[in-house]
C-alpha cells in the first residue's frame, strides 16, 4: 500500500489506502479490511470458493420380470426439523403467505454512529468548492441526485446525511473522479458508504475500490477526498457500456410483457443462466462485463448482472453478500440477490441456478443428471436460503417468508403433504410438456421423507411413469427437500 505526505502549515495529509474492493478471490467480495490484507498476504489466507448444494444421486432398477431391485440410499444429511421461518398466515392449500419482518424490529439507520462526522462544505476554500462541482456537487446537484436514489435497498437504510455522502461518492466515481472532499471525517462512514453504493449500483463496473486522503490537523481530521480505484479510462469505459447497452436492450426486448413481476424474476433467471458459463478465471469476473460481454462469470458477476437487468425492467433487487456451508462443512463467501416480487421480498441465486457452477465445483455426483436450469433458488424464504448461506451483517434484511411466488409453488410443484394423484398429475403434465424430468418440491422434511419413501423405497414411482421403464433414475437435493426423477 502507498502513503504519501502533504505537508503544509495549517495541515498534514496522509493517503490511506483503504481499497475495499468488489474484486475477490474467486468472485466474492472482500468483507472488511482484513480479508483485503489476507489477499496481499499480511493475513491468514481464508477460502475462497464456492460449492454446489447438497445432492446425491442414485438409481432405482427392475428387472426384466419388473421386481423391483431396492437400492438402500444414504440420507444420513438429513436435518430434522424445519426452522421457524417467521410465517404468520397460511393459505387454504398450506402454502406459507408471510409478510417481510425485521426479527428485532425495525432497524436503525447505518451510519447513526457517525452523525457527528458529517460536515458541510458550503464555507470550504474554492480549490475544494470547485473540484466538487466539477462532478455536480452543488446543492441543486446533491438533491437531485438524492432524488434519483430514492427505493434502492441500501440508499434507503441511511441517515439523510448518509444519504448525502452516498450521492457524492457515487457522483465522484460516475465521472472518473479523484480526490474530491466529501462531506465526512470518519473512515469507517467511507467504508460503510461505499459498500452501500456498491450494492445499489452494478452499473459501476469500472470501479474496483477506492482511496481517500485524511486532512489532519494535529491529530483530528479536517476533512477526506475521496477518490475511486478504476479498472478503465472514460474511453474504455463508454465502448463497453455502448456493448452492454446492446446485449442488455436485446435481452429486455424479449421480456414477457406482464405485470406480473414473478415472470420478469423467472426470465432474467433463466437468461442469465442459460446465455452464461460458471467460470473462476473469467476476465472481469466482479462485474457484469463478464456476463455480458464474455458470457462468462462468477457470482458478483451473475447477482450483478440479475440486478442490472431487474432494475431495466422495474423490479428492485439489490446485491447481497454472505458465507455458504459445503457438504465438508467449509464456508467460502458467496454473492446473490434480495429481490422485491409482487409485493413481498424473496432471495434468489442466479449463480447455484446453473448447472455449469454445480459441474465446475465439483460437487455434482453426475452432471448429466442435473438440469441445465436448476429453480431451488428462484424466489426462495429467508429459511430456505439459510439451510446453506448465510449473510453478513453488511445491511439489515428482512425475514422473508412468503412462498407466494416460489418457482415451485407458482408451477404447481410444490407439495404440502403426500397425494399420489397429485403426483400422478404432476407426471401427466410434464409428460405432455415433453419434459425431460419431474421435480417435486417438499414443504417440509416430513414431507420429504414419506414422499422419498414411497417413491423409491417402496418402488412407486413405476406407477406414475408411461411406457414400460426398466431403470428410473433420480436426483435428490436434501438440504432444500427436493427431488426430480428422469423421464
Amino acid at each position: 500500500m502507498k502513503k504519501s505526505w502533504l505537508l503544509t502549515k495549517k495541515e498534514i495529509a496522509f493517503l490511506l489506502a483503504a481499497a475495499l474492493l468488489s474484486a475477490g478471490l474467486s468472485g466474492c467480495q472482500y468483507k472488511s479490511f482484513d480479508d483485503y490484507l489476507r489477499a496481499l498476504g499480511m493475513k491468514d489466507p481464508v477460502a475462497v470458493e464456492e460449492v454446489a448444494t447438497n445432492e446425491s444421486v442414485s438409481e432405482v432398477s427392475i428387472e426384466e420380470a419388473k421386481e423391483l431391485v431396492q437400492e438402500v440410499v444414504d440420507i444420513s444429511e438429513y436435518n430434522g426439523a424445519t426452522a421457524d421461518d417467521g410465517v404468520n398466515r397460511i393459505s387454504g392449500d398450506g402454502v406459507p403467505m408471510g409478510i417481510d419482518e425485521y426479527p428485532d424490529g425495525a432497524p436503525a439507520l447505518a451510519d447513526s454512529d457517525y452523525a457527528s462526522f458529517y460536515k458541510s462544505y458550503e464555507d470550504a476554500e474554492e480549490e475544494i468548492i470547485e473540484k466538487r462541482e466539477a462532478v455536480g456537487l452543488t446543492k441543486t446537484g446533491i438533491e437531485k441526485l438524492k432524488k434519483e436514489q430514492e427505493g434502492l435497498y441500501a440508499y434507503e437504510r441511511l441517515t439523510d446525511a448518509g444519504k448525502t455522502l452516498y450521492v457524492e461518492m457515487l457522483a465522484i466515481m460516475r465521472h472518473l473522479a479523484s480526490d474530491v472532499s466529501v462531506s465526512t471525517t470518519s473512515d469507517e462512514a467511507i467504508e460503510l458508504v461505499f459498500e452501500y453504493v456498491s450494492m445499489d449500483h452494478p452499473e459501476l463496473f469500472y470501479v474496483e475500490g477506492y482511496q481517500y486522503t485524511d486532512y489532519r490537523r494535529g491529530d483530528e481530521v479536517s476533512r477526506i477526498a475521496f477518490s475511486g480505484t478504476y479498472t478503465y479510462d472514460e474511453a474504455e469505459v463508454k465502448r463497453r457500456q455502448t456493448q452492454i447497452n446492446e446485449v442488455v436492450n436485446r435481452c429486455i426486448a424479449a421480456a414477457p410483457a406482464s405485470d406480473d413481476e414473478y415472470l420478469t424474476i423467472k426470465y432474467v433467471y433463466e437468461y442469465l443462466i442459460k446465455n452464461t458459463e460458471y467460470d473462476k478465471d473469467a476476465p472481469d469476473n466482479q462485474n457484469i462485463c463478464s456476463v455480458f460481454l464474455g458470457g462468462r462469470s462468477v457470482c458478483n458477476g451473475y447477482a450483478k448482472a440479475a440486478q442490472y437487468l431487474l432494475s431495466k425492467l422495474g423490479v428492485d433487487c439489490t446485491f447481497v453478500t454472505g458465507m455458504v456451508t459445503t457438504k465438508s462443512g467449509q464456508q467460502f463467501r458467496h454473492a446473490w440477490n434480495l429481490v422485491l416480487c409482487n409485493g413481498a421480498h424473496y432471495y434468489l441465486d442466479v449463480t447455484w441456478g446453473d448447472a455449469s457452477y454445480q459441474t465446475a465445483s465439483g460437487e455434482s455426483a453426475d452432471p448429466a443428471l442435473l438440469p441445465d436450469v436448476n429453480y431451488d433458488y428462484l424466489n426462495v424464504t429467508t429459511e430456505e436460503i439459510e439451510r446453506q448461506h448465510t449473510l453478513n451483517d453488511i445491511v439489515d434484511v428482512p425475514v422473508c417468508s412468503c412462498m407466494t411466488d416460489n418457482y415451485y409453488v407458482r408451477e404447481g410443484e410444490y407439495f404440502t403433504s403426500v397425494e399420489p394423484a397429485l403426483v400422478q398429475d404432476l407426471f401427466d403434465r410434464k409428460y405432455a410438456e415433453g419434459a425431460k424430468n419431474v421435480t417435486i418440491k417438499c414443504a417440509n422434511d416430513a414431507v420429504y421423507n414419506e414422499l422419498f419413501d414411497q417413491l423409491f423405497t417402496q418402488g412407486q414411482v413405476f406407477n406414475y411413469m408411461q411406457g414400460y421403464q426398466p431403470t428410473v433414475t433420480y436426483t435428490s437435493f436434501e438440504k432444500t427437500r427436493t427431488i426430480m426423477i428422469w423421464l
